[in-house]
């Protein structure tokens, strides 16, 4: 099973953009402060201030901690929002999928922690994604972070995919390009990753195959030279892993990842860079039938699949493992016994000891 539900637009965000889409009364839009100022977006609220109450929030951190959740809540808790716009990148739009279910009698964090079911109905969000990486923007996933309990996990399930989907080159272009790098090697890994989980299946396994030979392809350029006809296939190929995500799932660099991340404080992607270091090592020692079977739908030996992951990072300067992060050998046990989740979906997992293993291949 393979569908994509959201109505996707692809071309330039302009207040005529958002005419085609139901808009409520009151507005909740989340972005940041560099997105907000940018691209055209103050002239769009000032025309979306005629017909709609319009509240503006720009203070989502990375991994869209509660406190961040709950001070958009508490502002808003006498306001009936109608609907709900996301401007940015996956954090920012993680938190608009988490805030579209936690207006009305459902405590987020209840379903977080898997207190409550994830409710049948939400506020309407557009999503506009201003990074290409993460495929928030049609996942069934809002990764959140609590800080009092140091635990970063996901919302999941599909009533928080978003309802509309903007996809606008000219937005991620504008993303420095040292993150337009990482994001675009986060995207790599959802296609590689959701390729290879025991969840997978055919069609999941085709998209992930097209993903990466845009990567390949057309990041290094959308990258070095700012090339916008680049930039619109790696923001779409990017989009699509979100679906991938959906109907497959993320393998052990991403659960390990959020441990890691909030330990170090550096980002999802990063994170991810660091661990691929040692997982597709690990993949290769361990002589996964998965990976040898993706390199060749790509038509590449599995050596020269690893060379050319290895090669995309050297181009990018993303060439480094966990020991950049702040990761030091007696860390590792920790870190391993502390990953949680959905870990059988990689088929390389044994038990903590594969963990154990890929953070040493990763050092």
């Amino acid at each position: 099973m393979y569908y994509i539900k959201p109505v996707i637009s692809i071309g330039k965000v302009d207040i005529k953009s958002f005419e085609q889409f139901p808009i409520g009364k009151e507005v909740l839009i989340i972005t940041s402060k560099t997105v907000s100022q940018n691209y055209g977006l103050p002239d769009i609220f000032d025309e979306l201030r005629k017909k709609s109450s319009v509240h503006i929030f720009n203070h989502i951190r990375p991994d869209a901690p509660f406190e961040d959740l709950d001070l958009v809540l508490d502002e808003l808790k006498q306001v009936s929002i109608d609907t709900i716009i996301a401007i940015g990148g996956g954090s920012t739009i993680d938190a608009a999928k988490a805030l579209s279910i936690a207006f009305g009698d459902v405590s987020y964090k209840d379903v977080f922690y898997g207190k409550t079911p994830v409710p049948t109905t939400k506020i309407p969000l557009i999503a506009i994604p201003t990074t290409a990486g993460t495929g928030a923007e049609l996942s069934f996933g809002a990764i959140i972070y609590d800080k009092d309990k140091g635990k970063k996990g996901g919302i999941r399930g599909e009533i928080i995919q978003p309802n509309y989907v903007f996809i606008d080159a000219n937005l991620h272009n504008g993303c420095p390009i040292h993150l337009k790098a990482e994001v675009g090697f986060d995207c790599l890994t959802h296609a590689i990753e959701t390729y290879i989980s025991k969840k997978s299946n055919p069609i999941v396994r085709n998209q992930s195959v097209n993903c990466i030979q845009v990567i390949f392809q057309h990041l290094t350029k959308s990258c070095k030279e700012n090339s916008i006809e680049d930039m619109e296939k790696v923001a779409i190929a990017s989009s699509l892993m979100g679906i991938n995500l959906a109907f497959s799932s993320t393998c052990l660099p991403h659960r390990i990842q959020y441990v890691i991340g909030p330990m170090t404080g550096t980002s999802h992607a990063q994170g991810l860079i660091a661990i691929y270091k040692g997982w597709l090592q690990y993949l290769y020692n361990e002589k996964i039938d998965e990976l040898n079977q993706l390199a060749s739908d790509l038509n590449m030996s599995t050596e020269e699949f690893l060379n050319r992951v290895n090669n995309l990072k050297k181009e990018l300067n993303l060439d480094y493992g966990i020991l950049k992060l702040g990761i030091d050998l007696k860390d590792i046990d920790e870190i391993a016994s502390s990953v949680s989740g959905n870990v059988q979906a990689d088929p390389s997992y044994e038990n903590v000891e594969s963990i154990i293993n890929i953070l040493k291949l990763a050092i």
